[in-house]
């Protein structure tokens, strides 16, 4: 540019010279050549001289993926006094944008603003002006800027059959503000994620789901900061057994008692229910129980059936155990012994182990009698044949009959 104002001019100059001695003409000229030269000069931009120093500051150095910030750089001369106002400082920077990019000083001190521009990592800024440079002044943006990521699961044991745990990082930056928008990198060492990567929210959380049947070792990155491993184990199940309890005799419409032990393992979660299922449409839930315990049932129905119990912990974690048993129908028989008109009946009910409550008498003479116990004694008025029947009545109300017939004497 320059250049080729000084060319403009010396043409000028030549013109003059070839004008001779019109004064008028020559001074014209001699104006408008000056006034080209002036013009020029104001167009350049005004730089810092030579052994000027930039130094850069800024309000922070950590920044959110799309917050913004104040750049300021200072224009010092040699003496360390301000550079003249209205000195060109031109900025550039690595990451993010710089708005403007170049600006005048007042006062010695030129001002952009930085801009994240939703992008993560360090940006390095810096600012010349015409033979003077700043050092760079680095600003952490998003990612860049995380200084801890904190890692917590919920729940951190799954059953040893699979399971779900939620997986929650939390982003800041050194000073422990959180850091939003930032993505977040899961790593496992077993099982899948329900997302890898997960951007932060306004709270610096991100979170996402870990489904496995192994243990598993997971971590959680953000820019070049890695938490530390938290570990996602698996449950070591209870135990559990279920039996028929000895001298019990499972017969229909009587008690029936199971003797059932439950366990937690050791290093086990704590039992959170116990359930039978008596393999008949019934069932119980005993709650947390531990150790060996009686249970009755009665079953109105004989035949076979398949009671089960199944014990799951806290976790999630359950065992279960089951046993075959067969009910027998409760039978009553009468056997009759004769003395002339004085007739001993005896009722017999089978199995041997049902509980009787009382036996109701029917002698055929349109008598009745209640006993406690299995046998009565009765005295007939005349000779004849009579039609007998006794009902025995279980503790549990059930009931099983038997008849016989008897001729007296």
């Amino acid at each position: 540019m320059i250049l080729l104002q000084l060319h403009t001019f010396a043409r000028m100059l030549s013109i003059i010279a070839k004008l001779g001695r019109s004064r008028n003409l020559r001074v014209w000229m001699l104006a408008a050549g000056a006034g080209i030269m002036t013009l020029g000069c104001d167009k350049l931009p005004l730089l810092a001289p030579q052994e000027s120093t930039i130094t850069l500051s800024s309000s922070t150095i950590v920044l959110q993926t799309n917050g913004s910030t104040e750049i300021r750089a200072t224009v010092l001369e040699q003496a360390g006094t301000p550079v003249q106002n209205g000195t060109t400082v031109t900025f550039s920077t690595t990451l993010g944008a710089l708005s403007p990019f170049e600006a005048r000083t007042l006062n010695g001190v030129a001002t952009v603003q930085f801009l994240g521009n939703g992008q993560s990592g360090k940006a390095t800024i810096k600012a010349i002006s015409g033979g003077a440079a700043s050092d760079g002044l680095e600003i952490s943006v998003g990612a860049g800027a995380a200084g801890r990521v904190n890692l917590t699961a919920s729940p951190t044991s799954v059953p040893s059959t699979g399971g779900t745990s939620t997986i929650t990082a939390v982003v800041a930056d050194a000073s422990g503000n959180p850091l939003a928008s930032v993505p977040v990198t899961f790593s496992t060492t077993a099982g899948t994620f329900s997302a890898q990567v997960v951007n932060t929210d306004s709270a610096g959380r991100a979170t996402t789901s870990l489904t496995t049947s192994r243990e598993a070792s997971v971590t959680a990155t953000a820019g070049g900061t890695t938490s530390a491993a938290v570990t996602i184990s698996i449950s070591v199940r209870p135990t559990v057994s279920i039996s028929l309890a000895s001298g019990s005799t499972p017969v229909e419409g009587g008690i029936t008692t199971f003797s059932i032990t439950v366990n937690t393992a050791t290093g086990g979660a704590p039992l959170q229910s116990v359930v039978v299922n008596y393999g008949d449409g019934s069932s119980d839930d005993l709650g947390s129980v531990t150790g060996t315990i009686a249970v009755q049932h009665v079953y109105r129905d004989d035949g076979s059936f398949t009671p089960s119990v199944v014990a799951t912990d806290v976790t999630g974690a359950s065992a279960s155990a089951s046993t075959v048993i067969v009910v027998q129908p409760m039978l009553v028989s009468i056997n009759a012994a004769k003395a002339g008109l004085q007739v001993t009946f005896t009722a017999n009910v089978s199995p041997a182990g049902a509980a009787i409550a009382s036996y109701t008498w029917t002698f055929g003479d349109g008598t009745t009698q209640t006993t406690s116990g299995n046998t009565t004694i009765k005295t007939y008025a005349a000779a004849g044949t009579y039609s007998v029947k006794v009902t025995a009545r279980a503790a549990t109300s059930h009931t099983a009959a038997g008849s016989t017939t008897v001729q007296v004497p």
